[in-house]
C-alpha cells in the first residue's frame, strides 16, 4: 500500500544515488515502480535540510522502509504521550484520562495512515521541553532544529524562541540550533552540490501543483475562497495576526516564562493561524492535549472543566466520521481554531492556566 511516505522514500533514494531529489520526472518514475498510479508524482516540498532525517529510509526497499517509518512514528506518538504526561502530571504512569485523550485525538490516525512527517516535528518539540527542563541547552537547540523541517507550521515558536534566547542569554541554545541546522543543511551537499538550486527551481515550476495552489484547511485559505480565490495574499493575514498576538503575549509573560506551561498555547495559536497546514499536521498539538488531560484529571480542576473532554471528544469524532464522507482536507478549516478555542475556554472556565503554570513550576 502506498501513502505519502512515498515522497520521502523516493527523494531519499534519488539523493543517495546522486540524483535530483526534487525532479518531478525522476520522482514519478521511481514512485511508479512501487505502485504509485497518479499522473503527477508526490513531491517532497520540505526544504533540503529535511533530507538527512529521511536518508536512511532510502537505503531500504519501499515496503520495509514504510513499515519501519510507521513503527517509528507510532513509537514517537505513544512514548511521547507518556513522557509528556510525566512532565505535566508528575506521574510516570499515564492515567485513563491521558489514554482517552490520546486515543481520541484523530490527527494521530490521520498522520499514521498517511505516513506524513509531522511526528518527527513532535519528537523535536518533546525533546526541547525535556532538554529545557534539564537545562541541557545545547540539546534544546538541537531539538528545535529538528522541528524546523516544517518551519511555517510552528512559526510562532521561532519568534518566541528568539526573544527568549536574547532575553535570557541562552546562547548555548542558539549554538545547539545553529550547529545542528548546519549539519542538517550541509549533509545533502555531499550527495548533490546543486540541491538548493534544484529546490528553488521546483518552487517556481508551473508544470506541477505548487504549495500556494493547495486548498489547505487554514483560515486564510478559507477567506480567500470566500472572495473567489482572487486574493492569495489573504493566506498570510492570520499569520500576521498571530505574530502580533504572540509579541503581546511575550511582553506580558516574559518575566515568568515557562516553556512547559506556555508551549502548548504557542503551538495551538501557530497551527490555527499558519498559512499552510493539514489536519495530519495537528499531531504536533499533542503537548496541549496531554497538558489539558493532566489538568482535567486533577481533583481541583475536574468540576469547572467537566465539559471540556466531552466537547474535545465530540470534535475529534466529528472529524473522524467526517473523513469517511468528506476527504478533502479543506473542509476541516474549522478544526484547529476549534481546538484553540476549546483550550482557551477550558482554562478560563477553571482558571486553569494559572494552576498549570504553578504545577509546571513545582514539577
Amino acid at each position: 500500500m502506498t501513502n505519502d511516505f512515498i515522497e520521502y522514500w523516493a527523494a531519499a533514494k534519488l539523493l543517495i544515488n546522486n540524483g535530483n531529489a526534487y525532479s518531478p520526472v525522476d520522482l514519478l518514475r521511481l514512485q511508479s515502480s512501487v505502485g504509485w498510479s497518479a499522473a503527477e508524482p508526490l513531491l517532497m516540498w520540505n526544504p533540503p535540510w529535511t533530507l538527512p532525517l529521511v536518508l536512511p529510509f532510502g537505503l531500504l526497499d519501499y515496503d520495509t522502509a514504510q513499515f519501519i517509518w510507521f513503527m517509528l512514528h507510532t513509537l514517537i506518538i505513544f512514548l511521547g504521550a507518556q513522557l509528556l504526561w510525566r512532565l505535566y502530571a508528575g506521574n510516570p504512569t499515564p492515567s485513563r484520562t491521558c489514554w482517552v485523550a490520546l486515543l481520541g485525538f484523530t490527527p494521530v490516525y490521520f498522520v499514521l495512515l498517511l505516513g506524513q512527517i509531522a511526528p518527527l516535528i513532535l519528537a523535536g518539540l518533546i525533546g526541547f521541553l525535556f532538554a529545557v527542563r534539564r537545562q541541557a541547552w545545547l540539546c534544546a537547540g538541537a531539538c528545535l532544529a529538528v522541528a524546523s523541517i516544517k518551519p511555517h507550521l510552528v512559526y510562532l515558536l521561532w519568534i518566541v524562541a528568539l526573544l527568549w534566547v536574547v532575553r535570557e542569554h541562552k546562547w548555548r541554545v542558539a549554538i545547539g540550533f545553529i550547529l545542528t541546522f548546519v549539519v542538517m543543511a550541509g549533509l545533502p551537499f555531499l550527495f548533490d552540490s546543486q540541491i538548493y538550486g534544484r529546490y528553488v527551481t521546483l518552487l517556481s515550476d508551473r508544470t506541477v501543483t505548487l504549495p500556494q495552489d493547495w486548498a489547505t484547511p487554514t483560515i486564510g485559505t478559507t477567506v480567500n475562497a470566500l472572495v473567489g480565490n482572487q486574493a492569495p495574499w489573504l493566506r498570510w493575514v492570520p499569520a500576521l495576526g498571530g505574530a502580533l498576538w504572540v509579541s503581546r503575549y511575550w511582553q506580558v509573560n516574559a518575566m515568568q516564562w515557562d516553556w512547559t506551561g506556555d508551549l502548548p498555547l504557542i503551538l495551538l495559536a501557530s497551527v490555527a493561524t499558519a498559512p499552510f497546514s493539514w489536519t495530519f499536521d495537528y499531531v504536533v498539538l499533542l503537548p496541549a492535549v496531554v497538558q489539558c488531560a493532566s489538568f482535567i484529571s486533577s481533583s481541583t480542576a475536574r468540576r469547572p472543566a467537566r465539559w471540556v473532554p466531552v466537547l474535545y471528544l465530540s470534535l475529534c469524532l466529528i472529524a473522524l466520521i467526517g473523513k469517511i464522507f468528506v476527504r478533502n482536507d479543506f473542509w476541516y478549516f474549522w478544526l484547529a481554531p476549534a481546538f484553540l478555542v476549546l483550550y482557551l475556554w477550558g482554562h478560563h472556565k477553571g482558571n486553569g492556566m494559572a494552576d498549570l503554570y504553578q504545577v509546571s513550576a513545582i514539577r
